[in-house]
């Protein structure tokens, strides 16, 4: 059993985003995103993972391929492995909690 606060996750850096791991091992990870107003993490994907993604302050817009998706708290969204995800923060602090597992098909 591993234990974290979500908010010991909550860093922000003026230069970037950052991606912080509360629980990781070797099938999981456990994150947060963390954005400060206009920042921006560019399209990729994660092969062999699925990604769920749920917006626990602040807002922006997803890009999933070439599909834009307006976000807010509360939200919850599902990433699979294929597809190219993207963010940029709108104009207040954002924080995405995020799981990723590897997938077995």
């Amino acid at each position: 059993m591993e234990k974290r606060l979500l908010t010991d996750g909550q860093k922000f850096d003026e230069e970037r985003f950052t991606k912080v791991d509360l629980i990781k091992n070797r099938r999981s990870t456990a994150f947060l995103l963390n954005f400060l107003p206009g920042q921006h993490m560019k399209p990729h994907n994660h092969p062999e993972r699925e990604l769920y993604l749920y917006v626990i302050e602040g807002g922006g817009i997803f890009t999933f391929d070439d599909e834009e998706i307006e976000v807010k708290q509360g939200d919850v969204l599902y990433c699979h492995q294929e597809e190219l995800v993207g963010f940029t923060s709108n104009n207040e602090k954002t924080s995405i909690y995020c799981t990723m597992t590897k997938m077995t098909e």
